[in-house]
């Protein structure tokens, strides 16, 4: 890719100014930024115009792909995701804008030398899996998860980035002709591909769960599983051997072991893999907090960029060093070490010279360097962990780092030491300090399950702690705005945390069912009361729905209600009742049609058709079913016997 320095300082949008270079992608370049209408921090992902091929500046259908993408991701919206907050295209190349997440990557741990202990490795996967059940949940998969693109906030909680240009870069119609122009090496790109990926099959959910799990398992050991020089074999391994971390890392090796089958059928989903981290949560030690990088400074406005964050440096007991990932490998001194024993033999050199003109100020210098003389040892109280790892390599002690907490005190402060200040100690021997990891931890409240926000809000903010993230859910059991559950994995936290709530929604919605018009009122009560639904019988006369029937329900079928609804089913009794008008002395089609309207129907005609009618049986003001035929009597004609009279 191009030189940044011609990036440096130029802003994007009218709005955000690039201030140093943070890290690179497959595809693209990522900056810290300064949001000149916000005041704050941003990271800017820069797809630059080099990395496209030829033709593709510019082509309509690339850019908008880039950009529904990112407007698709900035949808996303979960603890556990890096939020997306604006894009667009640039002189620049096409570029996304998210948080700047200041505690640095798990890429960054790692190539700072720092392996994971199985409780660090299980808070980080256990945050990565809740961002990816909440993005498959949503109908997507992220197809790109890999160190790099799990990211840390301030506090130590991981959230999966790259969610947009993953979806951009890696669609059937670009990812070809990208994975070309890609700043990985063929190995970069398939090191924590799934199996079905080697074999051409589209990636699936169950392919982000292989994915991460090849990340987890490189932050315990060092090394990922199956890779080697060879893009091919690596592929190859992967669709016929199963993970076997031989037993180590107890219940969480199995766990992990379980999600890394080749078969995808066989692994477990997301949410799974979450509740099987959670369950070997139990048989681990609380965690060491993260070897996170130290926050940078606030940006002022004025233009200039600003200098590169540097990493924080951590004891070898709270992040061990990694094999195999260093830029300093194990066996090799690194730049400082190398020139700082290179002054020293310089030194012991122009000792030796001059050894016989100055006589015991050269012995001294040269026994101060190399001798094995007895030293005594400092007083470290006051010594940070920088200064101590420096006293001790220039001594040649061994260090013996215990760690405890105790309140009074912060994170790295020296409590003691043996032996004590003044006592002489030969190189090779040891020096044991007990090292704080800051105050006594606080336990959360354990009755905030129940409570309102506002007064789980108080039991916190009584033992010194506060409402961190609030999720939303929907739970059957608990009304809206209680506390339905604590989301953190661990019963006590550092002093002044945050604590993340599960807050209840109040139960579901439910959906009126659809109840067919006919249906016994037994079958329609069934149905709606197996959705915790309230029934209100209504009847009402019907002439066409047989009685004891359903007419309908109200609200119709479809509408959504609350949970603890009542949803009225009218129930027919049956026709309406109706009298049977008076017809003597009508004509047979003038009774038919009085007969209609009162909705009775002509029955046998008695007589003649085209002479007057005498009665009608039923008789007249009779109350009869709606729709009842009524036989009429008509005069006979002259000579006949005369009928029955009406009445």
């Amino acid at each position: 890719m191009a030189n940044d320095r011609g990036e440096i300082g130029r802003v994007l949008g009218g709005r955000y100014r690039l201030v140093t270079h943070i890290g690179t992608g497959r595809f693209t370049k990522v900056y810290l930024a300064y949001d000149l209408s916000q005041s704050r921090r941003v990271a800017v992902k820069l797809l630059s115009e080099d990395v496209l091929p030829d033709g593709w500046i510019g082509e309509g259908a690339f850019v908008g792909r880039f950009l529904e993408a990112a407007e698709e991701a900035a949808a996303v919206s979960h603890p556990h995701v890096v939020a997306a907050h604006n894009w667009g295209d640039s002189d620049l190349g096409l570029y996304v804008v998210s948080d700047y997440m200041e505690g640095g990557s798990l890429l960054g741990m790692m190539d700072a030398g720092h392996l994971l202990s199985p409780s660090q490795v299980l808070m980080v996967g256990l945050d990565a899996a809740r961002g990816l059940e909440h993005i498959h949940d949503l109908g997507n998969i992220h197809g790109d998860i890999r160190p790099s693109n799990i990211l840390f906030s301030r506090r130590g909680r991981a959230r999966l980035a790259d969610l947009g240009t993953s979806w951009a870069l890696t669609s059937s119609e670009t990812g070809g002709a990208l994975m070309a122009r890609s700043v990985f090496s063929a190995i970069d790109a398939v090191r924590y591909a799934s199996p079905e990926q080697a074999q051409g099959l589209t990636p699936d959910e169950k392919s982000d769960v292989y994915s991460l799990v090849l990340v987890l398992t490189e932050a315990l050991s060092g090394r990922v599983p199956f890779e080697s020089d060879d893009p091919e074999y690596t592929q190859m391994a992967k669709m016929s051997r199963q993970l076997d971390l031989a037993g180590q890392f107890s219940r969480l090796g199995r766990v992990l072991e379980q999600a890394g089958r080749p078969e995808r059928a066989d692994r477990p989903t997301a949410r799974e893999l979450g509740h099987g981290l959670l369950a070997a949560a139990e048989t681990l030690p609380r965690p060491a907090p993260l070897p996170l990088i130290k926050p940078g400074p606030e940006i002022p406005d004025t233009g200039e960029s600003a200098a590169a964050v540097a990493p924080d440096k951590h004891s070898e007991e709270t992040a061990p060093k990694a094999k195999g990932r260093m830029a300093f490998r194990e066996g090799r001194s690194t730049p400082q070490e190398g020139r700082s024993a290179l002054r020293k033999l310089l030194a012991a050199v122009v000792a030796l010279v001059v050894l016989g003109a100055v006589g015991f100020g050269a012995y001294a210098l040269w026994d101060s360097q190399f001798g094995t003389d007895p030293q005594p040892v400092p007083d470290l109280a006051e010594v940070d962990e920088a200064h101590l790892a420096r006293i001790l390599g220039e001594s040649g002690w061994v260090l013996e780092r215990l760690e405890r907490r105790q309140d009074g005190t912060v994170a790295g402060q020296i409590l003691g030491q043996a032996p004590l200040a003044g006592t002489g100690l030969e190189r090779g021997e040891t020096v044991t300090v007990w090292v704080s990891l800051g105050p006594e931890l606080v336990v959360i409240p354990s009755n905030l399950a129940g409570l309102a926000v506002e007064d789980a809000e108080v039991s916190l903010a009584a033992v010194g702690l506060s409402v961190g993230d609030v999720t939303q859910r929907y739970d059957e059991n608990a009304i809206e705005g209680v506390v339905i559950e604590v989301d953190e994995l661990f019963s006590e936290v550092e002093p002044g945390s945050s604590v993340d709530l599960v807050v209840s929604l109040g139960p579901e919605p439910r959906v009126v069912p659809d109840i067919a018009t006919g249906s016994s009122l037994a079958v329609a009560r069934e149905r709606l009361e197996a959705l915790g639904l309230g029934v209100l019988e209504w009847q009402v006369p019907d002439n066409v729905v047989a009685a004891g029937r359903v007419v309908r329900v109200e609200p119709l079928p479809g509408t959504e209600v609350a949970a603890d609804s009542v949803v009225t089913v009218v129930v027919s009794d049956g026709p309406e009742k109706v009298r049977v008008p008076f017809l003597a002395t009508l004509g047979v089609g003038e009774a038919s049609n009085v007969l209609e309207q009162a909705g009775l129907c002509l029955g046998e005609v008695d007589g003649p058709l085209d002479s007057e009618i005498l009665a009608s049986n039923p008789l007249a003001d009779t109350v009869v079913d709606f729709g009842t035929c009524v036989r009429v009597i008509t005069r006979p004609e002259e000579g006949a016997e005369q009928s029955p009279q009406e009445g």
